[in-house]
């Protein structure tokens, strides 16, 4: 049950008190005060709904109390409803002037102290409404611009780092200078290779987390699909798991960051990856087809599964099950995909893993 608005009733009058009092007491709270001074007193302990005051009263006039309750901060949205036998039309006047919404002339009507009470009640519950959604507005707006100036410096340390990497490949030279009678220079090579794979990966997650951030960089192409899944070789091999494709022969050209495709499959691998990492045989499907114009491919684990309660979760940024994880993956996983007009979906089922299958436009001949 909703708790009860609280009016404050302010009148010198014991009689007109107890008229009001009866009209409203058994929808309200009520609190009562014969003077503006014990007006104050009683303010100072609650914040009332609304008031409804006397305009004739000894010490300060109700003109007086209203333009007081009007300067304070805490009270200057609670509206004020003046109740009083003057009906002059210059009375009414100043009584808006200092802040009055309504007026009520006595000998009051039952009905009409209800309907006006009710009135306004429901006028200052839409206006706080209206005030808490500007300033959660106002709130999430001074996120969005601190995200930007996030985004600003990420972009700028994407850059960096790129560079950096750009320097780092340089040890795809050191083979030519090792001798050829080198025993090892076989196992050199090899590792060397696998050294320049994780280089290149970087730099295009570097390059495509840049043109995300800032919609620039890296254009969209027209590519096909096998070439994207080369980095996953390395995981391969890090991981140690057993790698199954089924990858469409007529499969169609699709128009994308390539970069950013790539992360997408990278993220879900690694992911499919720890998962099985209790398992004692760790296998990872990957399959890709093509569908009502639409280029399809799906990564399945064979890990335990998602719990029921977790999977609606899953692609909420920051959200994470994991202790070393930043929630950050599949979110940029959805968003990625989503500005390529493309679809992500996860179904799982308890000790039979999880199958990722995301979509994207094909590029058809017509």
């Amino acid at each position: 049950m909703p708790e009860k608005q609280r009016i404050l009733i302010v009148d010198d009058s014991p009689s007109n008190i107890k008229v009001l009092n009866e009209i409203l007491k058994s929808d309200y709270i009520i609190n009562i005060a014969t003077s503006g001074e014990k007006a104050f007193s009683i303010l100072e302990q609650c914040t009332p709904d609304l008031i409804i005051l006397d305009i004739m009263m000894p010490g300060m006039n109700g003109y007086e109390v209203c333009s007081l309750i009007k300067k304070k901060p805490t009270l200057v949205n609670v509206p004020v409803v003046f109740i009083t036998s003057k009906s002059d039309i210059s009375d009414e006047e100043r009584g808006f002037q200092v802040g009055a919404v309504d007026y009520i002339t006595k000998p009051v009507s039952p009905p009409l102290v209800k309907a006006r009470v009710k009135i306004h009640l429901l006028i200052k519950k839409q206006q706080d409404l209206l005030r808490q959604s500007i300033s959660i507005l106002e709130h999430r707006a001074e996120l969005l611009q601190h995200k930007a100036e996030l985004g600003m410096l990420a972009a700028g340390l994407a850059h960096d780092i790129n560079n950096i990497l750009f320097v780092a490949m340089m040890i795809d030279a050191v083979p030519s200078m090792l001798p050829d009678d080198l025993e090892t220079k076989p196992i050199i090579e090899d590792s060397i290779k696998n050294v320049m794979v994780s280089l290149s990966m970087g730099r295009d997650i570097c390059r495509g987390f840049t043109s995300y951030l800032n919609d620039f960089g890296e254009e969209k192409q027209i590519q096909s699909f096998s070439p994207l899944l080369t980095p996953l070789t390395m995981f391969v091999k890090t991981f140690k798991v057993k790698l199954y494709t089924d990858i469409s022969s007529s499969l169609p050209y699709i128009e994308c960051k390539g970069a950013q495709i790539k992360r997408v499959i990278v993220n879900l691998f690694i992911n499919a990856c720890q998962a099985i990492e209790g398992q004692e045989e760790k296998k990872i499907f990957i399959r890709a087809w093509a569908e009502d114009d639409r280029l399809y491919f799906s990564i399945k684990d064979n890990g335990p599964g998602i719990p029921e309660d977790i999977l609606p979760h899953i692609f909420e940024e920051h959200y994470t099950t994991r202790k070393d994880g930043n929630g950050l993956g599949l979110s940029m996983v959805k968003k990625i995909l989503k500005t390529h007009h493309g679809t992500v979906e996860c179904i799982t089922s308890k000790g039979d893993g999880a199958m990722f299958t995301c979509s994207l436009p094909a590029i058809t001949d017509s």
